[in-house]
Protein backbone atom coordinates (compact mmCIF):
# COMPACT_ATOMS: atom_id res chain seq x y z
CA UNK A 1 0.00 0.00 0.00
CA UNK A 2 3.08 2.50 1.20
CA UNK A 3 4.47 1.55 -2.49
CA UNK A 4 1.84 2.34 -4.23
CA UNK A 5 1.05 5.76 -2.85
CA UNK A 6 5.10 6.58 -3.13
CA UNK A 7 4.60 6.37 -6.66
CA UNK A 8 1.57 7.65 -7.13
CA UNK A 9 2.89 11.24 -7.28
CA UNK A 10 5.31 10.35 -9.63
CA UNK A 11 3.60 9.52 -12.48
CA UNK A 12 2.27 13.23 -13.23
CA UNK A 13 5.48 14.67 -12.86
CA UNK A 14 7.30 11.95 -15.67
CA UNK A 15 4.48 12.60 -17.90
CA UNK A 16 4.95 16.30 -17.29
CA UNK A 17 8.66 15.93 -17.74
CA UNK A 18 8.00 14.11 -21.02
CA UNK A 19 5.57 16.56 -22.81
CA UNK A 20 7.80 19.35 -21.52
CA UNK A 21 10.53 18.07 -23.36
CA UNK A 22 8.78 17.42 -26.38
CA UNK A 23 7.34 21.23 -26.47
CA UNK A 24 11.49 21.62 -26.30
CA UNK A 25 12.20 19.91 -29.09
CA UNK A 26 9.58 21.24 -31.30
CA UNK A 27 9.24 24.69 -30.91
CA UNK A 28 11.81 25.67 -33.24
CA UNK A 29 10.67 24.01 -35.78
CA UNK A 30 7.04 25.89 -35.26
CA UNK A 31 8.74 28.90 -35.99
CA UNK A 32 8.71 30.86 -39.25
CA UNK A 33 12.37 31.14 -40.44
CA UNK A 34 13.83 33.51 -42.21
CA UNK A 35 12.24 33.96 -45.64
CA UNK A 36 15.04 36.44 -47.38
CA UNK A 37 18.53 35.27 -45.45
CA UNK A 38 20.12 36.02 -48.94
CA UNK A 39 18.51 39.71 -48.83
CA UNK A 40 19.39 40.13 -44.78
CA UNK A 41 23.53 39.23 -45.87
CA UNK A 42 24.08 41.21 -48.54
CA UNK A 43 22.20 43.91 -46.45
CA UNK A 44 24.88 43.33 -44.01
CA UNK A 45 27.68 43.23 -46.20
CA UNK A 46 26.20 46.90 -47.38
CA UNK A 47 26.02 48.30 -43.91
CA UNK A 48 29.08 46.79 -43.32
CA UNK A 49 30.94 48.43 -46.60
CA UNK A 50 29.83 51.86 -45.62
CA UNK A 51 33.10 53.56 -44.59
CA UNK A 52 32.70 56.90 -46.70
CA UNK A 53 30.97 58.48 -43.55
CA UNK A 54 33.14 58.15 -40.46
CA UNK A 55 29.94 58.97 -37.81
CA UNK A 56 28.70 55.56 -38.87
CA UNK A 57 27.33 53.12 -35.82
CA UNK A 58 25.69 51.23 -37.84
CA UNK A 59 28.57 48.53 -39.10
CA UNK A 60 29.85 49.05 -35.09
CA UNK A 61 26.40 47.54 -33.45
CA UNK A 62 26.21 44.70 -36.11
CA UNK A 63 30.03 43.79 -35.55
CA UNK A 64 29.63 44.41 -31.06
CA UNK A 65 26.27 41.93 -31.68
CA UNK A 66 28.04 39.63 -33.18
CA UNK A 67 31.10 39.30 -30.80
CA UNK A 68 28.65 39.48 -27.98
CA UNK A 69 26.52 37.19 -29.73
CA UNK A 70 23.34 39.72 -28.71
CA UNK A 71 20.72 39.94 -31.54
CA UNK A 72 19.67 43.27 -30.22
CA UNK A 73 22.72 44.61 -31.00
CA UNK A 74 22.78 43.29 -34.69
CA UNK A 75 18.91 44.41 -35.33
CA UNK A 76 19.73 47.54 -34.00
CA UNK A 77 22.65 48.23 -36.22
CA UNK A 78 20.64 46.63 -39.34
CA UNK A 79 17.48 48.63 -38.56
CA UNK A 80 19.71 52.11 -38.29
CA UNK A 81 21.74 51.35 -41.62
CA UNK A 82 18.11 50.60 -43.50
CA UNK A 83 17.07 53.77 -42.46
CA UNK A 84 20.04 55.97 -43.56
CA UNK A 85 19.92 53.68 -46.79
CA UNK A 86 16.37 54.28 -47.15
CA UNK A 87 15.65 50.61 -47.12
CA UNK A 88 13.74 50.11 -43.67
CA UNK A 89 10.69 48.91 -45.25
CA UNK A 90 12.62 46.57 -47.24
CA UNK A 91 14.72 45.74 -44.11
CA UNK A 92 11.34 45.51 -42.28
CA UNK A 93 10.02 42.63 -44.69
CA UNK A 94 13.18 40.57 -44.95
CA UNK A 95 13.69 40.13 -41.40
CA UNK A 96 9.94 39.43 -40.68
CA UNK A 97 10.03 36.23 -38.62
CA UNK A 98 14.15 35.81 -38.43
CA UNK A 99 15.21 34.93 -34.92
CA UNK A 100 17.97 36.97 -33.51
CA UNK A 101 19.95 34.04 -33.36
CA UNK A 102 19.36 33.65 -37.10
CA UNK A 103 20.55 37.50 -37.38
CA UNK A 104 23.75 37.14 -35.27
CA UNK A 105 24.10 33.95 -37.63
CA UNK A 106 24.14 35.52 -40.68
CA UNK A 107 25.88 38.21 -39.37
CA UNK A 108 28.78 36.10 -38.75
CA UNK A 109 28.89 34.65 -41.75
CA UNK A 110 28.83 37.79 -43.61
CA UNK A 111 31.57 39.07 -41.21
CA UNK A 112 34.40 36.07 -41.65
CA UNK A 113 33.60 34.80 -45.13
CA UNK A 114 32.12 37.84 -46.68
CA UNK A 115 29.37 38.81 -49.56
CA UNK A 116 30.22 35.93 -51.82
CA UNK A 117 29.09 33.40 -49.14
CA UNK A 118 25.70 35.49 -48.72
CA UNK A 119 24.43 33.43 -52.38
CA UNK A 120 24.74 30.31 -50.57
CA UNK A 121 21.59 31.31 -48.87
CA UNK A 122 18.49 30.22 -50.94
CA UNK A 123 15.40 32.70 -51.29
Amino acid sequence: MTKQLATKGKMPFVFGMVVFATLLITAPAGHAACKSPKNICKHFDDCLQRTSDPNNKDADGIRAGVKARNGQFVLGGAEACARDLGKKQQWDKWARGCSELELVQIARVELELGKVYCDRYSQ
